[in-house]
């Protein structure tokens, strides 16, 4: 006589050694952070004619560009290579030294005006604009019937500022090289004022070079801000004083 298995039993033996078993008896948990899922890169098809090692260098591109983007979201600091830190001090070299330069520029070329308009330097006089000439666009050749206050000297015949007009009459200063006159007074001391109001606008935005350069993203964007705002007010103020500076104070 045959006898069956009994299966049954079994069956519900190892079914309530299942429910009977606790959390704990699982496998042990995984200390620490908990693993973040891997950034997704996007799958680019392999062009024809690609080679196997230029399209993993690609992938492998892709893949790190993704984990930077995904490490910048979540506020991890990210380490620079060799080359990304020489090319972070060569921009901002290059960037800060051409700013700077160019506003030395302006004050080099705006600071003997002003004196001259101060009367600082200069032999003061009263200039005739005899005649005003178009060369080039955007560019006059002016010349004045130049008298000085001394009556000892002969009056001369001289360059003068190219937004005069022919038949005006202002009191200006013949400049130390003798080569122009200038106006004096209120008329030159706040177009002087305007151009120098472009040193604030071309340094405004250094500081926000400097913090893009190294890294530092809050810093950046607060110097970003402050810098257009720097920016914007300066050249308000440029534009105000040339228009003033080139009407008859």
């Amino acid at each position: 006589m045959s006898r069956t298995p009994d299966t049954t039993g079994r069956k519900s033996r190892s079914r309530k050694g299942r429910t009977r078993r606790s959390p704990g008896d699982g496998p042990p948990a995984a200390t620490g952070f908990p693993e973040s899922p891997e950034p997704a890169v996007p799958v680019v098809p392999r062009q024809r004619g690609q080679s196997r090692k230029d399209y993993r260098l690609q992938q492998a591109r892709l893949a790190e560009k993704a984990r930077r983007k995904e490490e910048a979201r979540r506020g991890i600091k990210q380490h620079r290579t060799l080359r990304e830190l020489l090319g972070a001090a060569g921009m901002m070299l290059f960037s800060t030294a051409g700013l700077s330069f160019l506003a030395y520029t302006v004050i080099s070329t705006t600071l003997p005006d002003l004196e001259v308009a101060l009367g600082r330097k200069g032999t003061p006089g009263t200039a005739h604009v005899v005649s005003c000439e178009r060369v080039g666009k955007g560019r006059y050749d002016c010349r004045a019937w130049f008298v000085f206050d001394d009556p000892a000297r002969n009056p001369i015949t001289v360059a003068t500022v190219p937004e005069a007009e022919a038949g005006e009459v202002f009191p200006a200063a013949l400049t130390p090289e003798g080569d122009r006159v200038v106006p004096t007074g209120a008329r030159s001391v706040v177009g002087a004022v305007g151009l120098l109001a472009l040193v604030p606008f071309c340094l405004s935005f250094v500081p926000a070079i400097l913090t893009f350069g190294l890294a530092l993203e809050r810093a950046f964007f607060s110097s970003l801000i402050a810098g257009g705002v720097v920016a914007a007010v300066s050249l308000v103020v440029c534009i105000v004083c040339v228009i003033l500076g080139s009407a008859v104070l």
